[in-house]
C-alpha cells in the first residue's frame, strides 16, 4: 500500500491507522511524504501497526514521482495506491484481492465521504458526485474510460505498472495537480489491460479542501488538461465534453477573460476574493454556490490559457543549436553555446510564455492536427557533439525541455571531419551508446546527412543521391534509433534533396533559412532559427527569436527598440 502526502500530517496518520483493521493476506505501507514540513514522518513513525510501515522522506516533487518512489520501494505483487485522505474500510482489501484473483490487471473502488464530513458545500457535492459514479458504473457493467481512473483508491498488479513505466511524472511536477492519473489509466486501456470497477471496496474519503484550495486545483487542473491532450490529443472531445468550451457563454466571455493575460489576471483578482467571501459567509445560499462555480469556471479556463490554450494546429519556431561548448579562439567560436547560455535562454523562453513541444507536436501540427500550445518552440542540435550528451542533456532535464538531435550517420563515434578540413579544432562526436543514452533521455535522434556533404553537391546524381539518404537513415535505424527527421547539412536543399529525403521514408526536413513553421507548409523545407555564440545577451537572443531570426542588419536597430518594447508590454501583462 502507497501513500503519498503532502502537509496533512492529522489526516494521514488517521489513514495509517484504520489499516490495522484490515482482514487481509500479509500487508507492507509505505508512506511517502512529499516535502511536509509539519513533522508527518515523526508522527508516523510513531504509530504501532501489525505489519510493516515503511515512511520514507523526499523534497516535494508531487504526487506521481511520491507514488513512483513508493511502488519502487514495495514488495507485494500487487500494489495499492492510496490518498492521505482515504480511510479504509476493514475489507477493502480483501475485495481488491478477490477481483484480481479473478483475472483483473487494475481494480477502482467505492470512494463515498467519511460520515459527517459533508459540512461544508464542496463535500457535499464531492459526496453526491461519489454516489452517482457508483450508480452509473453499477448499471452500466462497470464500464470504464480512462477519466473513472483515480488515484485515491487504485489497486494494480505490480509487473502491469512497471510495464507502463508507471505515473508520468511531468503532471504533478513542482506540486501542481491532475493529469497523471488519466493518463495512466488512458495507457492501461491503450495496452488492454483489464481494468474493473469493485462497489465492494471501499475506502472514505475526509474531503478536507478549503475552497480556495479547491479554485487552485481548478487552475492546475485546466493547465493539466492542457497538458494531457498534448500527450493525447486523440482524447480531445472526451476531455472537453464536461467543460463545455463552445457554449456561448465561455466562448463570448469567460474563455476571451482568461486569453488575455492582464485580463485574466484583473478577472481573478476581483472575482476570486467574492467567491471565497461568499463561501465563507454564505455557503448555504444557492446564489453563493452560483458565484463559486462560475469563479471556478473561469479559474480552469485561465489554467487553460496560462498553459497556452486549447491544444490546435499551430504556428511553431524551430531553433537550431550545435555545440554545447566554449569554442572561442576557434574557427568554431560562432557555433558553440556554452551550458550556461543554453540554460539562460531556455528560461528566458519559458519566462516570456514560450512553450516547448515535441516532435510529435510539430509534425501534428504541419499535418493540420490538434496537440500544440501558443507560442510554441522546438529545439534542435545539429551534427550531434558529445558535448550534447556532457553538458547540454542536464540543462534539458532540468528544464524539461524536449528537442531533436540530428547525427552524421556515417561518422557516428568519430569527429567533425568537415571542418576539419577548413582548418577548425577536432571535435568528438556521440557514438552509438552515446545516441541511445540521448534517445532513452526523451531526445529523438535525426538524421544529419552521411559525411555532412551538402546534399546538393550531388543532385545531378539522383541516383546517388537517393541512395545515400536513404542508407544514412538505414544506419541510425540498424543503431536502434527510430528516425524520421532530417536536417540538410549546411541547410542546402534543393528539390532533388527533398524527394530523396522522402524517399528515405523520413516525415520532414529543416533547413536553416529563417521564419516560422505554419499548419500546411512542405514538411521538407522547414525553417529554423540558428543560434549562435553572438545571439548571447538576453536582448538579441529575444529580438531574433520573436522575429524568428529576420532581422535586417540595416534596420537591426530599429528591430531590437521595437521589439525591446513589445517585451516590456508582454512582461506587464505576464503573471509572475
Amino acid at each position: 500500500m502507497v501513500v503519498p502526502t503532502f502537509q496533512r500530517r492529522a489526516l494521514v496518520t488517521r489513514v495509517v491507522k484504520a489499516l490495522a483493521d484490515q482482514v487481509a493476506p500479509p500487508i507492507e505501507v509505505i508512506v511517502v511524504v512529499d516535502g511536509s514540513t509539519d513533522n508527518t514522518a515523526q508522527a508516523l513513525q510513531g504509530i504501532s501497526a501489525p505489519f510493516p510501515v515503511r515512511v520514507v522522506e523526499q523534497p516535494n516533487s508531487g504526487a506521481a514521482r511520491a507514488r513512483n518512489r513508493g511502488a519502487a520501494l514495495a514488495r507485494g505483487e500487487l500494489l495499492l495506491f492510496l490518498d492521505d485522505d482515504m480511510v479504509a474500510a476493514p475489507d477493502l482489501l480483501v475485495e481488491l484481492c478477490r477481483v484480481h484473483a479473478g483475472g483483473a490487471d487494475a481494480v477502482l473502488g467505492h470512494i463515498p465521504a467519511v460520515a459527517g464530513s459533508t459540512a461544508s458545500f464542496l463535500s457535499r457535492g464531492l459526496a453526491e458526485w461519489a454516489d452517482k459514479r457508483r450508480e452509473r458504473l453499477v448499471h452500466n457493467g462497470g464500464v470504464l474510460t480512462a477519466s473513472d481512473l483515480l488515484t485515491g483508491q487504485l489497486s494494480v498488479r505490480r509487473e502491469v505498472f512497471e510495464a507502463l513505466g508507471g505515473f508520468d511524472e511531468r503532471f504533478t511536477k513542482d506540486g501542481s495537480f491532475g493529469g497523471e492519473d488519466t493518463d495512466f489509466g488512458r495507457r492501461l486501456f491503450a495496452q488492454g489491460y483489464r481494468v474493473e470497477f469493485a462497489p465492494g471496496a471501499v475506502s472514505h474519503q475526509h474531503y478536507a479542501v478549503t475552497p480556495r484550495a479547491y479554485l487552485k486545483q481548478w487552475h492546475q487542473a485546466g493547465a493539466a488538461d492542457v497538458a494531457y491532450l498534448r500527450k493525447h490529443p486523440g482524447d480531445y472531445d472526451e476531455v472537453y465534453a464536461s467543460k463545455r468550451p463552445y457554449t456561448r457563454s465561455n466562448r463570448l466571455l469567460v474563455r476571451p477573460l482568461a486569453a488575455v493575460p492582464l485580463v485574466r489576471s484583473a478577472a481573478a483578482a476581483l472575482a476570486r476574493p467574492v467567491a471565497l467571501g461568499l463561501a465563507n459567509r454564505r455557503p448555504e445560499a444557492p446564489s453563493t454556490t452560483r458565484v463559486f462555480f462560475t469563479v471556478r469556471n473561469l479559474e480552469y479556463w485561465r489554467g487553460v490559457a496560462a498553459a497556452g490554450g486549447m491544444p490546435r494546429a499551430r504556428p511553431f519556431r524551430v531553433l537550431c543549436y550545435h555545440a554545447v561548448s566554449d569554442l572561442e579562439g576557434t574557427r568554431l567560436a560562432h557555433y558553440g553555446v556554452p551550458a550556461v547560455a543554453l540554460a539562460r535562454q531556455l528560461r528566458l523562453l519559458r519566462r516570456f510564455g514560450f512553450r516547448f513541444v515535441t516532435l510529435d507536436e510539430a509534425l501534428r501540427s504541419l499535418r493540420g492536427e490538434r496537440g500544440i500550445p501558443r507560442r510554441g518552440v522546438l529545439v534542435t542540435f545539429d551534427d550531434c557533439y558529445c558535448d550534447l550528451v556532457d553538458s547540454g542533456l542536464p540543462v534539458l532535464q532540468d528544464l524539461n525541455v524536449p528537442a531533436v538531435a540530428f547525427a552524421v550517420a556515417d561518422l557516428v563515434g568519430g569527429t567533425n571531419t568537415w571542418d576539419v578540413a577548413i582548418g577548425a579544432p577536432e571535435l568528438s562526436l556521440l557514438d552509438a551508446p552515446g545516441l541511445r543514452a540521448l534517445r532513452h533521455s526523451g531526445i529523438e535522434i535525426g538524421v544529419h546527412g552521411s559525411t555532412h556533404q551538402p546534399l546538393t553537391d550531388v543532385s545531378d546524381q539522383p541516383l546517388v543521391l537517393e541512395y545515400e539518404t536513404s542508407a544514412a537513415a538505414a544506419t541510425l535505424r540498424a543503431l536502434g534509433l527510430p528516425t524520421r527527421a532530417f536536417a540538410y547539412p549546411h541547410g542546402e536543399h534543393d528539390a532533388p534533396a527533398r524527394f530523396a529525403v522522402a524517399a528515405a521514408g523520413l516525415e520532414a526536413a529543416f533547413t536553416v533559412t529563417p521564419g516560422i513553421a505554419r499548419p500546411g507548409d512542405d514538411p521538407y523545407q522547414l525553417p529554423r532559427i540558428e543560434i549562435l555564440r553572438s545571439d548571447g545577451s538576453a536582448l538579441r537572443f529575444l529580438v531574433k527569436v520573436c522575429m524568428a531570426g529576420r532581422i535586417p542588419r540595416s534596420d537591426g536597430r530599429r528591430a531590437a527598440s521595437r521589439v525591446k518594447r513589445r517585451l516590456r508590454q508582454l512582461r506587464r501583462l505576464l503573471p509572475p
